[in-house]
């Protein structure tokens, strides 16, 4: 008998925490993503925002575990109880260098050295026009985070000099990063050719050890099939879409969009500049409170996949800084 409630008790438990919840007949699909931002792209700088690699998985349309809707539905600043709830899981890895690698100690006005190895579990609510997103990141700030293994053996394949200070990069620390996104969309004037038009306005922020910073931004889209998505996935801080799509049919197997965007955001906290917070560690005096980033870019999909590269330019983080920032990201997502 013990035994039997023993197995009942493991029985509720899986199924609360395990089994992901169908409302109905799922509508729309998983959706697998792989997101690469480098500073190659965008000029070939190779300094400050270095690199950063995303793989993510969202779920299917209201396929969600019935933890995680539980948590949904009591969230009070956020409407996750939308028409279609999803969930994300992604592993990420992002680098940061100071302009000068070849110093062995590296400028102290110069942005420090930074690695940040992080998992994030995402909830979706979407409806037609609406999207709402919370996000948590949880991670490790440090030579824990492997930024000089990876940085220094891709240039090591690739034939480029190793940078040289390492050693000076931020402390081990754990980091946490809580955001949170709400997107409106407002669908404009159609156009001819069946050509449609769109503007969207997000707001939101984050709160953590790693940034804390409230955001705001807009984003215009022009082409075909714009219901597909709110916009193609990125590594945060971005003009973000949720890394999901719809894919095409056999009727309408193609579709895809230009857009253009600007978003600002207010920062309190940016370990990667003001240093380890509880830890002491190289950091920046001179950090700006106001940074914005300027975004182009192209999604196309094909059936079930979609390809999208944005290209970004970011204003100066610190004083010290003498250019913004430039960089592409490029992503493959495929709906499964």
């Amino acid at each position: 008998m013990k035994m039997a409630n023993t197995r009942i008790g493991a029985a509720l438990v899986a199924a609360l925490f395990l089994a992901p919840l169908a409302h109905g007949q799922v509508k729309k699909p998983a959706v697998v993503s792989l997101t690469v931002e480098n500073d190659k792209f965008g000029g070939g700088t190779d300094r400050n925002y270095s690199n950063g690699l995303r793989i993510e998985r969202v779920s299917g349309a209201d396929e969600v575990f019935p933890a995680l809707e539980w948590v949904a539905n009591r969230i009070p600043f956020l409407d996750l109880k939308r028409q279609e709830l999803r969930q994300g899981f992604a592993l990420s890895h992002v680098i940061f260098t100071p302009e000068d690698k070849t110093l062995l100690v590296p400028d102290p006005t110069d942005r420090p050295y930074a690695g940040w190895l992080f998992a994030s579990g995402t909830i979706v609510g979407a409806s037609a026009n609406t999207q709402d997103t919370l996000q948590v990141n949880l991670g490790i700030v440090g030579p824990s985070a492997g930024g000089e293994f990876v940085q220094n053996n891709f240039h090591r394949t690739i034939g480029v000099a190793e940078a040289q200070g390492w050693p000076n990069q931020l402390r081990d620390e754990a980091g946490i990063e809580i955001v949170a996104q709400r997107l409106y969309r407002f669908p404009g004037p159609d156009l001819p050719l069946g050509v449609e038009t769109d503007l969207g306005f997000d707001v939101g922020g984050a709160l953590g050890n790693v940034r804390t910073y409230a955001a705001s931004g807009l984003t215009a889209r022009i082409g075909w099939d714009l219901d597909s998505s709110f916009g193609p996935p990125r590594i945060r801080p971005a003009l973000s879409g949720a890394g999901e799509f719809i894919p095409g049919t056999d009727e309408n197997p193609l579709g895809g969009y230009f857009f253009v965007g600007a978003s600002g955001r207010a920062i309190a906290r940016d370990m990667f500049l003001d240093g380890n917070l509880f830890r002491d560690g190289p950091r920046v005096e001179d950090r700006k409170t106001y940074v914005g980033d300027l975004q182009a870019g192209l999604a196309i999909h094909y059936r079930t996949v979609q390809l999208a590269f944005t290209y970004v330019n970011r204003t100066e983080e610190f004083d010290a800084q003498v250019t913004p920032q430039r960089f592409g990201a490029f992503s493959i997502s495929v709906a499964r």
